[in-house]
């Protein structure tokens, strides 16, 4: 049986950069970058990013990854946040889950069908 997420939104809760604009990154976890499909995208906080990015989620868990990114500055991605998308999650509308750290708070909204 075929298990997908599809990730619906992303949004800037609270932003690590103080100018209030982060450079985001989101993908799997030691793999495949989802958003944007290449480079950065600027977010600023309550701003919402709407994805439409399917997952495959039947082999079992799948990790998520937000990295924050201070392009020209030299410094490594900072990591926001790890979030697990589940099969067993498959039926349960749209659930939300938080990538938190760096001073940085991100929601990520998905289902899983």
């Amino acid at each position: 049986m075929s298990v997908l997420a599809k990730l619906l939104e992303l949004t800037a809760a609270t932003c690590q950069d103080p100018d209030g604009e982060d450079e985001i990154v989101l993908s799997r976890v030691g793999g495949v970058q989802f958003f944007p499909t290449s480079g950065t995208v600027s977010m600023r906080e309550g701003a919402t990013e709407e994805l439409d990015i399917f997952v495959p989620v039947f082999g079992g868990d799948v990790q998520l990854a937000l990295h924050e990114v201070d392009r020209g500055s030299g410094m490594p991605a900072r990591l926001v946040g790890t979030v697990s998308l589940k099969p067993e999650e498959a039926g349960r509308g749209t659930i939300r889950k938080r990538f938190d750290g760096a001073g940085a708070l991100y929601e990520l909204s998905y289902v899983v069908n």
